[in-house]
C-alpha cells in the first residue's frame, strides 16, 4: 500500500512541489493541505511534512505563528500514535516552537533556531544571517534510530542549506547531553569525508553540536535545516520515511533514553537597567507583524487583548557626551529610522521628544506607557553591533559606546492575563532571546 503523506502549506510556504517531487520518488502520496483547512481527517495519512519557506513572512521569529495553528495539535495527536513527522527549514522551525523538537518537555520550547553565526575556527564571527550553499551532512546516530536514517551510520549526503535562523542552540546544558545521550542528534555537519568539524564553512550556522537535524526521543519526528528535497542526493531520507510506514523497520532506541523531563532553565522576566536614552519607532502603515502576532495571541484564548509593538533602541553614551545632539546625529543617519515611513520618539532623562528635520527635537507630552509593556532583545543582539560598528565608521558620530535593538510590546489586557501571554512564549523564544519588563 502506497503511504500517504500530508505536505500541511501555511501562508508564506515554497517548497511544497520540491517536497511532493522527493515523496513522489520514494512512492510516498503526497496531498497538500491548506493551514485554514478544517475539514480534512489526518487519521487518513500515513505521515506528515512541513517543507520550507517564509510562514507568516517570519513574523515575531522563523516558525512561530504557524506553531499556534490548530492543526499542530491535530499532528501532535497522529504523532503520538508514531506516525513519521518531517519538517524541513521553516518546518524544522515550526515543530521545534510547537515543542514535539526535541520533545523531553511539552509544556516549555527547550530549544531555540536562533540568527545563523559563522564562526572561524579561532571563534571569530565571519557574517551572520541568511546561508545559501551545499553542505554535507551525516548520518550520526544509528541506524534505524528515527523513521529518517535507516541506512549505514556515518553515510554522507551532500545537499543544500537556505536559512537566517538555522542555529540550533539552548540555554540547557543537560538537554545537550541528553540530545547526546538519547541518540537524538540524528544529522550532524561534517566535511565531505565525514568528519566533526565545529567552524565554518563545515558548520555552516554555528550550531550547538553541529546539529543539521533532531529527533524526538520516540525517533518519529525530525527537525531538519538543510534541504533534502531539493535534490536526490538526500533522498535516502524520504525512502527510510517509507520503509518505516510500510513497517519494514521498526525505530531502535537504547533502554536508557530519557522520554520525559522537566525544564531546567527557568523563563525569567528580568528587569531592565535604563540606558542614556531610548528611542522608540512607530511605523505610519499598518504594522503586519504587530497584526499577526496579535491575532496568533487571540487564536489561543485571549480574545479581549489588543497589543501595541515598536522598535527599540537603547543608546548608552560615554561621560560628557550630549545626548541629544547624539540621538539627531543617529536619526539623520538612517540607520535606526526610515523618516520615510517611521515616527521616531527619543526619551532622555524622563522626557519625550519628537524629532523634525528643520528643528531637531521638540519636547512633547509622554504618550508612553509601561503598563503591561515588555522588551526584547536577542541574547547576541548583532543587530545592535553592526549598527554600532556603522555609525562609528561610516557617521563618525562619536561617545556611542552601546546600541541595543530590540522590540517593545504592550499589552492592552489586564496584568494576569499579560503574564498568561508571556508564558506562552509567542513574543520570545528564552534559548535565544531575553525579556524585560518595560
Amino acid at each position: 500500500m502506497t503511504p500517504k503523506i500530508a505536505v500541511i502549506l501555511f501562508p508564506g510556504t515554497n517548497c511544497e512541489l520540491e517536497a511532493m517531487r522527493a515523496l513522489k520518488r520514494s512512492d510516498m502520496d503526497p496531498k497538500l493541505i491548506m493551514w485554514n483547512d478544517t475539514e480534512t481527517d489526518y487519521s487518513e495519512f500515513d505521515g506528515f511534512f512541513l517543507p520550507g519557506g517564509f510562514s507568516y513572512e517570519d513574523r515575531g521569529r522563523s516558525g512561530v505563528i504557524a506553531s499556534k495553528n490548530p492543526l499542530l495539535d491535530k499532528i501532535k495527536k497522529e504523532a503520538a500514535k508514531g506516525k513519521p513527522v518531517l519538517g524541513v527549514c521553516n518546518g524544522a522551525q515550526i515543530i521545534l516552537e510547537s515543542k514535539l523538537i526535541p520533545g523531553l518537555d511539552e509544556n516549555h520550547v527547550e530549544m531555540a533556531l536562533a540568527w545563523n553565526k559563522r564562526i572561524d575556527k579561532n571563534g571569530k564571527i565571519l557574517g551572520t544571517g541568511f546561508y545559501n550553499d551545499w553542505i554535507y551532512i551525516k548520518n550520526a546516530a544509528p541506524a534505524g534510530r528515527s523513521a529518517f536514517n535507516k541506512y549505514d551510520q556515518n553515510h554522507v549526503m551532500r545537499i543544500p542549506v537556505a536559512h537566517a535562523e538555522g542555529r540550533y542552540t539552548t540555554m540547557d546544558e543537560e538537554l545537550v547531553k541528553l540530545i547526546e545521550n538519547n541518540e537524538q542528534a540524528v544529522f550532524k555537519y561534517c566535511d565531505k569525508d565525514g568528519n566533526i568539524v565545529n567552524e565554518f564553512p563545515v558548520n555552516p550556522n554555528g550550531a550547538i553540536l553541529n546539529l543539521a537535524g533532531i529527533c524526538n526521543p520516540e525517533g518519529n519526528v525530525m527537525s531538519l535545516m538543510p534541504h533534502p528535497e531539493r535534490t536526490k542526493n538526500g533522498q535516502a531520507i524520504f525512502d527510510s520515511m517509507r520503509d518505516y510506514v510500510g513497517k519494514s523497520f521498526t525505530i531502535t532506541k537504547k533502554d536508557s533514553v530519557v522520554a520525559k523531563r522537566e525544564t531546567v532553565v527557568k523563563d525569567i522576566v528580568l528587569d531592565y537597567k535604563k540606558p542614556t536614552f531610548e528611542i522608540l519607532v512607530d511605523t505610519v502603515i499598518t504594522d503586519n507583524e504587530e497584526r499577526t502576532i496579535e491575532y496568533a495571541i487571540k487564536s489561543i484564548g485571549f480574545t479581549n487583548m489588543k497589543l501595541k509593538k515598536q522598535k527599540y533602541f537603547g543608546i548608552n553614551l560615554e561621560s560628557g557626551i550630549d545626548p541629544v545632539k547624539t540621538a539627531i546625529d543617529l536619526i539623520e543617519s538612517g540607520e535606526l529610522v526610515n523618516l520615510a515611513k517611521e515616527i521616531p520618539t527619543i526619551f532622555i532623562e524622563g522626557k519625550a521628544f519628537d524629532y523634525e528635520k528643520e528643528h531637531g527635537l521638540s519636547e512633547v507630552k509622554s504618550q508612553n506607557t509601561n503598563k503591561n509593556a515588555y522588551l526584547t532583545f536577542d541574547k547576541e543582539d548583532t543587530v545592535g553591533e553592526n549598527i554600532l560598528q556603522t555609525v562609528k565608521t561610516h557617521f563618525s558620530i562619536p561617545g556611542v559606546s552601546k546600541i541595543s535593538s530590540g522590540k517593545k510590546w504592550t499589552l492592552d489586557i489586564e496584568q494576569e492575563k499579560a503574564d498568561e501571554v508571556i508564558r506562552t512564549q509567542i513574543l520570545h523564544n528564552p534559548h535565544a532571546m531575553n525579556i524585560y519588563k518595560a
